[in-house]
Protein backbone atom coordinates (compact mmCIF):
# COMPACT_ATOMS: atom_id res chain seq x y z
CA UNK A 1 0.00 0.00 0.00
CA UNK A 2 2.82 2.43 0.78
CA UNK A 3 4.29 2.51 -2.78
CA UNK A 4 0.81 3.15 -4.14
CA UNK A 5 0.35 6.15 -1.88
CA UNK A 6 3.69 7.57 -2.99
CA UNK A 7 2.63 7.28 -6.64
CA UNK A 8 -0.73 8.80 -5.80
CA UNK A 9 0.86 11.84 -4.18
CA UNK A 10 3.33 12.34 -7.01
CA UNK A 11 0.52 12.28 -9.57
CA UNK A 12 -1.47 15.02 -7.86
CA UNK A 13 -1.52 18.51 -9.33
CA UNK A 14 -3.45 21.63 -8.50
CA UNK A 15 -4.12 25.04 -10.00
CA UNK A 16 -5.34 28.09 -8.12
CA UNK A 17 -7.41 30.41 -10.28
CA UNK A 18 -9.68 33.37 -9.67
CA UNK A 19 -12.62 30.99 -9.97
CA UNK A 20 -11.87 28.43 -7.26
CA UNK A 21 -9.30 25.68 -6.93
CA UNK A 22 -8.86 22.94 -9.55
CA UNK A 23 -7.19 19.66 -8.54
CA UNK A 24 -6.21 16.80 -10.83
CA UNK A 25 -5.09 13.33 -9.87
CA UNK A 26 -4.10 10.06 -11.52
CA UNK A 27 -4.82 6.90 -9.54
CA UNK A 28 -3.04 3.79 -10.87
CA UNK A 29 -4.68 0.38 -10.40
CA UNK A 30 -3.65 -1.91 -7.60
CA UNK A 31 -2.88 -5.57 -8.21
CA UNK A 32 -6.52 -6.68 -8.08
CA UNK A 33 -8.18 -3.73 -9.84
CA UNK A 34 -9.67 -4.32 -13.27
CA UNK A 35 -9.48 -0.80 -14.68
CA UNK A 36 -6.33 0.30 -16.51
CA UNK A 37 -6.15 3.93 -15.49
CA UNK A 38 -8.23 6.36 -13.42
CA UNK A 39 -8.14 10.14 -13.53
CA UNK A 40 -9.97 12.46 -11.15
CA UNK A 41 -10.70 16.16 -11.55
CA UNK A 42 -11.96 18.10 -8.53
CA UNK A 43 -13.03 21.74 -8.31
CA UNK A 44 -13.56 23.69 -5.09
CA UNK A 45 -15.38 27.03 -5.40
CA UNK A 46 -13.68 28.52 -2.34
CA UNK A 47 -10.94 26.46 -0.68
CA UNK A 48 -11.03 28.78 2.33
CA UNK A 49 -14.55 27.58 3.18
CA UNK A 50 -15.59 24.15 4.53
CA UNK A 51 -16.75 21.64 1.91
CA UNK A 52 -20.35 20.67 2.66
CA UNK A 53 -20.86 17.92 0.05
CA UNK A 54 -19.29 16.36 -3.04
CA UNK A 55 -21.14 16.34 -6.37
CA UNK A 56 -19.89 13.22 -8.19
CA UNK A 57 -20.53 13.35 -11.96
CA UNK A 58 -19.99 9.79 -13.23
CA UNK A 59 -19.65 9.16 -16.97
CA UNK A 60 -21.09 6.16 -18.81
CA UNK A 61 -19.60 3.12 -20.55
CA UNK A 62 -16.87 4.76 -22.58
CA UNK A 63 -13.18 5.32 -21.99
CA UNK A 64 -13.25 8.87 -20.71
CA UNK A 65 -10.41 11.37 -20.95
CA UNK A 66 -10.07 15.12 -20.37
CA UNK A 67 -9.35 15.66 -24.08
CA UNK A 68 -12.27 13.68 -25.55
CA UNK A 69 -14.77 14.20 -22.75
CA UNK A 70 -13.83 17.32 -20.78
CA UNK A 71 -14.95 16.92 -17.16
CA UNK A 72 -17.69 19.06 -15.67
CA UNK A 73 -15.14 20.64 -13.37
CA UNK A 74 -14.65 23.01 -16.36
CA UNK A 75 -18.42 23.55 -16.73
CA UNK A 76 -19.76 26.94 -15.56
CA UNK A 77 -23.30 25.54 -15.11
CA UNK A 78 -22.27 22.72 -12.75
CA UNK A 79 -19.84 25.08 -11.04
CA UNK A 80 -22.76 27.39 -10.25
CA UNK A 81 -24.48 24.56 -8.39
CA UNK A 82 -21.31 23.70 -6.45
CA UNK A 83 -20.71 27.35 -5.62
CA UNK A 84 -24.18 27.89 -4.16
CA UNK A 85 -23.49 25.60 -1.17
CA UNK A 86 -19.68 25.33 -1.38
CA UNK A 87 -19.70 21.76 -2.63
CA UNK A 88 -16.78 20.04 -4.29
CA UNK A 89 -17.38 19.09 -7.92
CA UNK A 90 -15.76 15.75 -8.78
CA UNK A 91 -15.40 14.02 -12.17
CA UNK A 92 -13.94 10.48 -12.20
CA UNK A 93 -12.62 9.22 -15.58
CA UNK A 94 -11.91 5.51 -16.03
CA UNK A 95 -10.05 3.68 -18.81
CA UNK A 96 -10.55 -0.06 -19.38
CA UNK A 97 -9.34 -2.64 -21.88
CA UNK A 98 -12.58 -4.59 -22.06
CA UNK A 99 -16.12 -4.02 -20.85
CA UNK A 100 -17.88 -1.45 -18.71
CA UNK A 101 -17.95 -3.80 -15.72
CA UNK A 102 -14.19 -3.26 -15.37
CA UNK A 103 -15.04 0.04 -13.67
CA UNK A 104 -18.81 0.40 -13.09
CA UNK A 105 -18.77 -2.50 -10.63
CA UNK A 106 -17.43 -0.81 -7.48
CA UNK A 107 -15.57 -4.01 -6.61
CA UNK A 108 -13.54 -3.62 -9.82
CA UNK A 109 -11.44 -1.05 -7.97
CA UNK A 110 -13.40 2.09 -8.85
CA UNK A 111 -14.72 2.41 -5.30
CA UNK A 112 -11.21 2.12 -3.86
CA UNK A 113 -9.89 4.63 -6.39
CA UNK A 114 -12.65 7.12 -5.55
CA UNK A 115 -12.05 6.91 -1.81
CA UNK A 116 -8.28 7.23 -2.35
CA UNK A 117 -8.82 10.29 -4.56
CA UNK A 118 -11.08 11.95 -1.99
CA UNK A 119 -8.50 11.35 0.74
CA UNK A 120 -5.71 12.81 -1.41
CA UNK A 121 -7.77 15.81 -2.48
CA UNK A 122 -8.64 16.44 1.19
CA UNK A 123 -4.94 16.45 2.03
CA UNK A 124 -3.80 18.53 -0.97
CA UNK A 125 -6.49 21.19 -0.54
CA UNK A 126 -6.13 21.31 3.26
CA UNK A 127 -9.86 20.59 3.52
CA UNK A 128 -9.93 17.40 5.64
CA UNK A 129 -13.74 17.29 5.65
CA UNK A 130 -13.66 16.55 1.91
CA UNK A 131 -12.68 12.95 2.68
CA UNK A 132 -15.90 12.18 4.56
CA UNK A 133 -18.35 14.74 3.09
CA UNK A 134 -21.74 13.44 1.88
CA UNK A 135 -22.32 12.81 -1.84
CA UNK A 136 -24.71 13.86 -4.59
CA UNK A 137 -24.51 11.29 -7.37
CA UNK A 138 -25.15 12.03 -11.06
CA UNK A 139 -24.73 9.01 -13.31
CA UNK A 140 -25.22 8.41 -17.02
CA UNK A 141 -25.88 4.86 -18.27
CA UNK A 142 -23.06 2.77 -16.77
CA UNK A 143 -22.52 5.62 -14.32
CA UNK A 144 -26.11 5.14 -13.13
CA UNK A 145 -25.36 1.48 -12.45
CA UNK A 146 -22.27 2.47 -10.48
CA UNK A 147 -24.24 5.09 -8.52
CA UNK A 148 -27.01 2.63 -7.60
CA UNK A 149 -24.45 0.18 -6.24
CA UNK A 150 -22.66 2.92 -4.29
CA UNK A 151 -25.94 3.87 -2.61
CA UNK A 152 -26.30 0.28 -1.37
CA UNK A 153 -22.64 0.09 -0.32
CA UNK A 154 -22.65 3.46 1.48
CA UNK A 155 -26.11 3.84 3.02
CA UNK A 156 -26.61 7.21 4.64
CA UNK A 157 -23.75 8.95 2.85
CA UNK A 158 -25.69 10.02 -0.26
CA UNK A 159 -27.89 13.14 -0.16
CA UNK A 160 -29.55 12.65 -3.56
CA UNK A 161 -28.99 10.95 -6.91
CA UNK A 162 -30.00 11.31 -10.55
CA UNK A 163 -29.85 8.35 -12.94
CA UNK A 164 -29.76 9.14 -16.67
CA UNK A 165 -30.63 5.72 -18.13
CA UNK A 166 -28.84 2.50 -17.22
CA UNK A 167 -29.17 0.22 -14.17
CA UNK A 168 -30.77 -2.66 -16.11
CA UNK A 169 -28.56 -5.29 -14.46
CA UNK A 170 -29.20 -3.93 -10.99
CA UNK A 171 -32.86 -2.93 -11.19
CA UNK A 172 -33.65 -6.03 -13.24
CA UNK A 173 -32.51 -8.16 -10.30
CA UNK A 174 -35.16 -8.59 -7.57
CA UNK A 175 -32.45 -9.31 -5.00
CA UNK A 176 -30.69 -6.00 -5.74
CA UNK A 177 -33.97 -4.07 -5.71
CA UNK A 178 -34.70 -5.55 -2.29
CA UNK A 179 -31.37 -4.16 -1.03
CA UNK A 180 -31.69 -0.84 -2.83
CA UNK A 181 -35.18 0.10 -1.62
CA UNK A 182 -34.34 0.40 2.12
CA UNK A 183 -31.08 2.23 1.33
CA UNK A 184 -33.04 4.73 -0.81
CA UNK A 185 -36.09 4.97 1.44
CA UNK A 186 -35.56 8.64 2.34
CA UNK A 187 -33.30 9.55 -0.57
CA UNK A 188 -34.45 12.10 -3.19
CA UNK A 189 -33.98 10.43 -6.59
CA UNK A 190 -34.61 11.51 -10.18
CA UNK A 191 -34.81 8.91 -12.98
CA UNK A 192 -34.21 10.38 -16.47
CA UNK A 193 -34.79 8.81 -19.91
CA UNK A 194 -34.92 9.85 -23.53
CA UNK A 195 -38.29 9.22 -25.17
CA UNK A 196 -36.75 7.22 -28.01
CA UNK A 197 -35.13 4.72 -25.64
CA UNK A 198 -38.57 3.74 -24.33
CA UNK A 199 -39.36 1.80 -27.54
CA UNK A 200 -38.20 -1.78 -28.28
CA UNK A 201 -36.13 -0.75 -31.33
CA UNK A 202 -33.76 1.28 -29.14
CA UNK A 203 -30.48 -0.34 -28.15
CA UNK A 204 -31.07 1.16 -24.69
CA UNK A 205 -34.60 -0.21 -24.29
CA UNK A 206 -33.08 -2.88 -22.05
CA UNK A 207 -33.05 -0.35 -19.19
CA UNK A 208 -36.60 0.91 -19.59
CA UNK A 209 -38.62 -1.73 -17.78
CA UNK A 210 -36.08 -2.46 -15.01
CA UNK A 211 -35.87 1.23 -14.09
CA UNK A 212 -39.65 1.58 -14.22
CA UNK A 213 -40.02 -1.47 -12.01
CA UNK A 214 -37.68 0.10 -9.48
CA UNK A 215 -39.53 3.42 -9.78
CA UNK A 216 -42.92 1.81 -9.14
CA UNK A 217 -41.64 -0.21 -6.18
CA UNK A 218 -40.07 2.86 -4.60
CA UNK A 219 -43.18 4.99 -5.11
CA UNK A 220 -45.42 2.28 -3.66
CA UNK A 221 -43.35 2.53 -0.48
CA UNK A 222 -43.76 6.30 -0.35
CA UNK A 223 -40.22 7.14 -1.35
CA UNK A 224 -39.17 10.48 -2.84
CA UNK A 225 -38.43 9.50 -6.43
CA UNK A 226 -39.20 11.47 -9.60
CA UNK A 227 -39.27 10.45 -13.25
CA UNK A 228 -38.32 12.72 -16.19
CA UNK A 229 -38.60 11.80 -19.88
CA UNK A 230 -36.87 13.94 -22.52
CA UNK A 231 -39.21 14.03 -25.55
CA UNK A 232 -36.39 15.02 -27.95
CA UNK A 233 -33.70 12.45 -27.30
CA UNK A 234 -32.73 8.80 -27.16
CA UNK A 235 -30.01 8.13 -24.56
CA UNK A 236 -28.32 11.54 -24.34
CA UNK A 237 -30.91 13.80 -22.64
CA UNK A 238 -28.46 16.69 -22.97
CA UNK A 239 -30.72 19.51 -21.77
CA UNK A 240 -31.97 17.43 -18.82
CA UNK A 241 -29.38 19.23 -16.68
CA UNK A 242 -31.81 22.18 -16.77
CA UNK A 243 -34.04 20.16 -14.43
CA UNK A 244 -31.42 17.99 -12.70
CA UNK A 245 -29.32 20.93 -11.47
CA UNK A 246 -32.34 22.78 -9.96
CA UNK A 247 -33.42 19.42 -8.45
CA UNK A 248 -30.05 19.05 -6.74
CA UNK A 249 -30.14 22.70 -5.67
CA UNK A 250 -33.52 22.21 -3.98
CA UNK A 251 -32.31 19.08 -2.21
CA UNK A 252 -29.13 20.80 -1.01
CA UNK A 253 -31.14 23.76 0.24
CA UNK A 254 -33.29 21.42 2.32
CA UNK A 255 -30.70 18.88 3.42
CA UNK A 256 -27.87 21.24 4.33
CA UNK A 257 -30.19 23.62 6.17
CA UNK A 258 -31.40 20.73 8.31
CA UNK A 259 -34.97 20.98 7.01
CA UNK A 260 -36.96 18.09 5.65
CA UNK A 261 -37.60 17.97 1.91
CA UNK A 262 -41.17 19.01 1.15
CA UNK A 263 -43.30 16.37 -0.55
CA UNK A 264 -44.98 17.69 -3.70
CA UNK A 265 -47.02 15.52 -6.03
CA UNK A 266 -47.21 16.69 -9.61
CA UNK A 267 -50.95 16.05 -9.70
CA UNK A 268 -51.96 16.91 -6.15
CA UNK A 269 -50.16 19.52 -4.05
CA UNK A 270 -51.78 18.17 -0.87
CA UNK A 271 -49.76 15.46 0.83
CA UNK A 272 -52.06 12.50 1.40
CA UNK A 273 -51.52 8.80 1.83
CA UNK A 274 -53.15 8.18 -1.56
CA UNK A 275 -50.84 10.33 -3.66
CA UNK A 276 -47.68 9.70 -1.63
CA UNK A 277 -47.97 5.96 -2.24
CA UNK A 278 -49.42 6.13 -5.77
CA UNK A 279 -46.76 4.47 -8.01
CA UNK A 280 -48.10 6.26 -11.11
CA UNK A 281 -47.16 9.68 -9.74
CA UNK A 282 -43.71 11.23 -9.86
CA UNK A 283 -42.31 13.13 -6.87
CA UNK A 284 -40.43 16.42 -6.88
CA UNK A 285 -39.21 18.50 -3.94
CA UNK A 286 -41.30 21.65 -4.55
CA UNK A 287 -43.76 23.40 -6.82
CA UNK A 288 -41.04 25.26 -8.75
CA UNK A 289 -39.50 21.93 -9.77
CA UNK A 290 -42.93 20.65 -10.76
CA UNK A 291 -43.26 23.61 -13.13
CA UNK A 292 -39.86 22.94 -14.71
CA UNK A 293 -40.76 19.24 -14.97
CA UNK A 294 -43.92 19.99 -16.94
CA UNK A 295 -42.21 22.36 -19.37
CA UNK A 296 -39.26 20.05 -19.99
CA UNK A 297 -41.50 17.01 -20.38
CA UNK A 298 -43.35 18.82 -23.16
CA UNK A 299 -40.51 20.61 -24.95
CA UNK A 300 -37.28 18.83 -23.98
CA UNK A 301 -35.74 22.13 -22.88
CA UNK A 302 -36.62 25.22 -20.86
CA UNK A 303 -37.17 28.85 -21.76
CA UNK A 304 -36.79 30.94 -18.60
CA UNK A 305 -39.18 33.87 -18.92
CA UNK A 306 -37.63 35.99 -16.15
CA UNK A 307 -33.96 35.07 -16.01
CA UNK A 308 -31.81 36.66 -13.37
CA UNK A 309 -28.47 36.70 -15.13
CA UNK A 310 -25.60 38.30 -13.23
CA UNK A 311 -22.87 40.06 -15.16
CA UNK A 312 -19.81 37.84 -15.67
CA UNK A 313 -16.34 38.90 -14.60
CA UNK A 314 -13.48 39.17 -17.08
CA UNK A 315 -9.74 39.73 -16.72
CA UNK A 316 -7.22 40.35 -19.49
CA UNK A 317 -3.47 39.95 -19.05
CA UNK A 318 -0.55 39.73 -21.46
CA UNK A 319 1.76 36.80 -20.74
CA UNK A 320 5.56 36.71 -21.10
CA UNK A 321 5.26 35.73 -24.79
CA UNK A 322 3.02 38.69 -25.55
CA UNK A 323 -0.22 36.68 -25.91
CA UNK A 324 -3.31 38.11 -24.24
CA UNK A 325 -5.03 35.68 -21.85
CA UNK A 326 -8.72 36.27 -21.15
CA UNK A 327 -10.22 34.49 -18.13
CA UNK A 328 -13.78 34.79 -16.88
CA UNK A 329 -16.17 33.70 -14.17
CA UNK A 330 -19.78 33.01 -15.19
CA UNK A 331 -22.71 32.04 -12.98
CA UNK A 332 -25.61 30.83 -15.16
CA UNK A 333 -29.14 30.43 -13.84
CA UNK A 334 -29.81 26.80 -12.93
CA UNK A 335 -32.82 26.55 -15.27
CA UNK A 336 -31.18 28.57 -18.07
CA UNK A 337 -27.67 27.19 -18.38
CA UNK A 338 -25.13 28.55 -20.83
CA UNK A 339 -25.39 28.60 -24.63
CA UNK A 340 -23.08 31.34 -25.88
CA UNK A 341 -20.19 33.60 -24.87
CA UNK A 342 -19.91 36.98 -26.63
CA UNK A 343 -16.59 38.77 -26.33
CA UNK A 344 -16.34 42.38 -27.47
CA UNK A 345 -12.98 43.98 -28.23
CA UNK A 346 -12.82 47.77 -28.30
CA UNK A 347 -16.62 47.95 -28.50
CA UNK A 348 -17.00 45.53 -31.43
CA UNK A 349 -18.05 41.89 -31.33
CA UNK A 350 -14.79 39.93 -31.58
CA UNK A 351 -15.71 36.31 -30.80
CA UNK A 352 -18.94 34.39 -30.30
CA UNK A 353 -18.38 30.95 -28.81
CA UNK A 354 -20.81 28.17 -27.95
CA UNK A 355 -23.56 26.05 -29.46
CA UNK A 356 -25.93 27.07 -32.23
CA UNK A 357 -29.57 28.00 -31.56
CA UNK A 358 -31.66 24.85 -31.34
CA UNK A 359 -28.71 22.62 -30.45
CA UNK A 360 -28.45 20.96 -27.05
CA UNK A 361 -26.44 22.91 -24.50
CA UNK A 362 -24.16 20.00 -23.49
CA UNK A 363 -22.56 17.06 -25.22
CA UNK A 364 -24.20 13.63 -25.14
CA UNK A 365 -22.06 12.84 -22.08
CA UNK A 366 -23.11 16.07 -20.34
CA UNK A 367 -19.69 17.63 -20.81
CA UNK A 368 -19.23 21.34 -21.61
CA UNK A 369 -19.03 22.01 -25.38
CA UNK A 370 -15.84 23.48 -26.79
CA UNK A 371 -15.75 27.24 -26.27
CA UNK A 372 -17.88 27.09 -23.12
CA UNK A 373 -15.25 25.63 -20.81
CA UNK A 374 -13.63 27.43 -17.93
CA UNK A 375 -10.28 27.85 -19.65
CA UNK A 376 -8.43 30.92 -20.97
CA UNK A 377 -9.28 32.46 -24.35
CA UNK A 378 -6.26 33.86 -26.16
CA UNK A 379 -5.66 36.84 -28.45
CA UNK A 380 -2.36 37.13 -30.35
CA UNK A 381 -2.78 40.85 -31.00
CA UNK A 382 0.16 43.03 -29.97
CA UNK A 383 -1.99 46.17 -29.74
CA UNK A 384 -3.68 47.53 -26.60
CA UNK A 385 -7.34 46.53 -26.30
CA UNK A 386 -10.31 46.68 -23.96
CA UNK A 387 -12.59 43.64 -23.67
CA UNK A 388 -16.08 43.01 -22.31
CA UNK A 389 -18.04 39.77 -22.03
CA UNK A 390 -21.71 38.74 -22.01
CA UNK A 391 -23.31 35.29 -22.01
CA UNK A 392 -26.57 33.85 -23.33
CA UNK A 393 -28.72 31.20 -21.68
CA UNK A 394 -30.54 28.32 -23.39
CA UNK A 395 -33.36 30.63 -24.53
CA UNK A 396 -31.04 33.35 -25.85
CA UNK A 397 -31.47 35.75 -22.92
CA UNK A 398 -28.30 37.84 -22.61
CA UNK A 399 -26.54 38.84 -19.40
CA UNK A 400 -25.35 42.36 -18.61
CA UNK A 401 -21.79 42.98 -19.78
CA UNK A 402 -18.76 42.48 -17.59
CA UNK A 403 -16.76 45.43 -16.44
CA UNK A 404 -14.25 46.50 -19.13
CA UNK A 405 -10.95 44.61 -19.01
CA UNK A 406 -8.13 46.70 -20.57
CA UNK A 407 -4.72 45.40 -21.56
CA UNK A 408 -1.76 47.47 -22.74
CA UNK A 409 0.94 46.66 -25.29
Amino acid sequence: MKPFLVILALCASLAQAEDGLLLNLIVPPSGIDRFQHAEFSCWLPDPAQPVKAVIIHQHGCTNASPDKHPPVTFDFHWRALARQHNCALLAPMYHVAGGCDEWNDPESGSERALLSALAEFAKTSARPELKDAPWLLWGHSGGSSWSAQMIVRHPGRVLAASFRGGCHKQFGDPAFRAKFAPAALKLPLLFVWGKRETVPTSSHFVSWEPMNTMFRELRSQGTTVGRLIDPLSEHGCDDSRLVIIPFFAAVLQSKLSGALVDITSLQDRELTDSNLHDPTLAWLPNADLAKLWREFSEHGTLHPSHPKLPAPTLTATRDSSGVIQLTCTITPAFDGGLRTLRIHRDGMLWKELGVKPGARIATSRDAPPEGLRASPITDDSKEPHTYTLTFLDVAGNESPPSAPAPVSK
